[in-house]
């Protein structure tokens, strides 16, 4: 059964209200057991509006769900799930406990966040609504739409299972902080594919708020552009994340191109990023950490069994791989990795990002980012380079950088790792205190 909107009083103009219009299609359709409620071309000006389940919303190309801006529209869902950071989650699409749900067609959701919105300005903008944020919901699908300019995460998935996000178009705006892309939060059994998303934070980001397992999660085929990170884990993770492959996507435009940031005690496992091609402006782009949110009362977390394989990356920046003594990372794999180096280092007090705003670092902690190397790895328990490529393009400078690193490593393995050229007076590898 189809259900047109414009049955049931939607207007379209971008003026008249139009959620509850939409709502009591939706509701109709789910008590008559499913199908597909339609929205043709048009804008429709909308506040919160509560997915069912059985459901097809699909938008015919020319139509927009545009989100008000009025807060009395959009009711708290829940607090925010970020330990004791205060705040309300709001949507503009909200799904909780539904199945068999899906968004489909070539139209448009827009959050209504296009304006910039540094995080001067954001720190006291209480409402900002995400764009869609489903919880405990089961074979979901997003496939074909464009859903931009959210005020807050684009789509937020929380304890989701059997997710199928394909085709999708993800923008907002590059001044907005806490923008991202697609976070699965304690999700499981989750298929990325063939997205083109461009964020003012993280593009794609893997999550556990609540200490839920997340596993089984693939990112394929995408296209991504962040202001901060493309593809990351954490840093907010209290459970395991595990069994997640990155493949075949194009990384421009960005700060950190691939990050697992460890801050909250989770276990990251059995992960595997693959066939890449980044241009990215970070410090460090690559990043491999374990650093807990808060050094006086420490939580510390592991990580282990991580792959990168086939990745071309053109950066000034550097990797970073850094465990602590007691919690090493374990068996991390590099291979088949060209490094093209367009600019210098940063000389003037490197420091590795702090990956999160609610830190409390120590700050004699050992600063291994000041080490002129490309590679740098301590307290690390297995790593191999194999097939690694470090090519200086910064036209007529000479090269400011050594090859590897490593501190506190144990069971490294280095095959055929090469530079186009080394300071004068430098080792290419600088092994201290480590057993090959």
């Amino acid at each position: 059964m189809s259900y047109n909107v414009k049955q049931f009083g939607a207007v379209g103009d971008g003026i008249a209200l139009d959620h509850e219009a939409i709502q009591a299609a939706m509701d109709e359709c789910s008590r008559a057991g499913g199908g597909t409620v339609e929205v043709p071309a048009g804008t429709y000006l909308c506040g919160t509006l509560h997915l069912r389940s059985n459901i097809s919303l699909y938008l015919e190309m020319g139509a927009t769900i545009l989100g008000a801006d009025n807060s009395s529209l959009f009711p708290e869902i829940c607090k925010t799930p970020y330990g004791n950071l205060p705040g309300q989650i709001q949507a503009l699409i909200w799904a909780d406990e539904v199945e068999n749900v899906s968004i489909t067609g070539q139209g448009t959701i827009d959050g209504g966040g296009s304006s910039p919105l540094p995080p001067s300005v954001a720190s006291g903008v209480k409402f900002r609504p995400a764009l869609a944020f489903y919880r405990d919901c089961k074979n979901v699908k997003i496939l074909d739409i464009t859903l931009q300019y959210s005020c807050f995460w684009t789509l937020h998935l929380m304890r989701c299972d059997e997710v199928m996000i394909r085709g999708v178009t993800i923008l907002a705006n590059a001044d907005r902080i806490n923008t991202d892309g697609i976070d699965p939060d304690g999700c499981r059994n989750v298929i990325i594919s063939d997205c083109n998303i461009k964020t003012g934070d993280d593009c794609i980001v893997i999550k556990s708020t609540e200490g839920d397992l997340c596993e089984n999660i693939t990112v394929t085929n995408c296209v991504l552009s962040s202001r901060h990170a493309a593809l990351k884990i954490g840093t907010e993770a209290i459970g395991p994340i595990r069994n997640i492959t990155f493949n075949n996507c194009v990384i421009h435009n960005t700060d950190v191109a691939l990050a697992l940031y460890m801050k909250d005690g989770s276990v990251y496992e059995n992960m595997v990023f693959s066939n890449m091609i980044i241009e990215a402006r970070s410090e460090f782009p690559i990043l491999l950490d374990i650093t807990p949110r808060y050094y006086k009362e420490p939580t510390y977390g592991r990580i282990r069994n991580i792959t990168f394989d086939n990745i071309t990356i053109t950066s000034s920046g550097r990797c970073l791989i850094e465990g602590t003594p007691d919690h090493p990372i374990e068996n991390v794999r590099f291979r088949n990795l060209i490094w093209n180096v367009s600019g210098p280092y940063k000389t003037q007090n490197p420091i590795k990002p702090p990956g999160a705003r609610r830190v409390d670092i120590d700050l004699d902690r050992t600063n291994y980012a000041i080490h002129p190397y490309q590679f740098i790895a301590a307290h690390v328990d297995g790593l191999l380079l194999r097939d690694i490529r470090i090519q200086n393009k910064q036209s007529d400078k000479l090269a400011d950088r050594g090859c590897l690193f490593t501190e506190h490593v144990h069971r490294l393995t280095v095959e055929h790792m090469d530079s186009s050229d080394v300071p004068p007076g430098m080792q290419p590898i600088l092994n201290r205190s480590s057993e090959y």
